[in-house]
């Protein structure tokens, strides 16, 4: 189990969703203990998903994670991503090379539940649940 995870908007996502929450990846690593971050990125994406009936639950689970901001480093760090992704032909969506940039800035492992679109980046940790 690694150290400290930062999260891709779709584990939120599913865990809104699903029925029995128990089984979601979130809930799994919110009962291991383990530190949960997720970037301004993925607080974006969450917020702009809301809508009245899941705000309150929603806020009170994401005072559950701590949110890295997308500064100048990361940044940097993303722009350096973006031209070697180019470089080899590789097109990912902007949200998501944020997202890995700020895993990248605070050597994190990602969790995400869209592996095919972080597994092209070079040197990123993506989190294995085991499945």
């Amino acid at each position: 189990m690694p150290s400290a995870i930062t999260l891709d908007s779709c584990i939120l996502i599913e865990f809104f969703r699903a029925k029995d929450k128990s089984k979601t990846m979130f809930a799994k690593l919110v009962r291991d203990n383990t530190p949960l971050f997720i970037s301004t990125v993925v607080l974006f994406e969450v917020l702009s998903g809301l809508n009245a009936s899941n705000q309150e639950s929603c806020m009170e689970l994401l005072r559950k994670v701590v949110c890295l901001p997308f500064d100048e480093r990361t940044a940097e760090i993303a722009a350096d991503l973006s031209r070697t992704l180019r470089k080899n032909r590789i097109q990912l969506e902007s949200s998501d090379l944020f997202i890995a940039a700020t895993a990248f800035a605070h050597d994190l492992s990602l969790a995400t539940l869209n592996r095919k679109h972080f597994e092209r980046i070079d040197g990123l940790k993506l989190f294995n649940d085991g499945k």
